[in-house]
């Protein structure tokens, strides 16, 4: 029973991560497509991770706050994401030397 109810839960928050994908894709004016979509849907899922973090977030506790919200993702595509992001201005590092991922004031 409780496993019904945690993939119910994981189901209805995978709607809203998908609605505020939409979302994100129009404030930045870029185009929803299939290639696209599961990007949009995992940088909104790393905003709001970020956004709980009160000193932000390594890119490994990133990785390890999606996984165990039940998201299945690589290591290796999560840091891709990371970079694209950074690249964009949506997220920033506290400080120059620091390895904490940060959301920028663009976003």
């Amino acid at each position: 029973r409780i496993a019904d109810i945690q993939a119910e839960i994981r189901t209805i928050n995978n709607l809203i991560y998908r609605r505020k994908s939409k979302f994100f894709a129009e404030r930045q004016d870029e185009n929803i497509n299939r290639k696209n979509v599961d990007r949009l849907f995992f940088e909104t899922l790393i905003l709001d991770t970020l956004k709980t973090a009160k000193r932000g977030l390594r890119t490994g506790e990133i990785h390890t706050q999606i996984t165990k919200a039940g998201y299945g993702l690589n290591y290796n595509t999560l840091r891709s994401y990371v970079t694209k992001m950074r690249d964009k201005g949506l997220i920033m590092k506290a400080t120059p030397s620091s390895y904490l991922w940060v959301i920028s004031g663009n976003s």
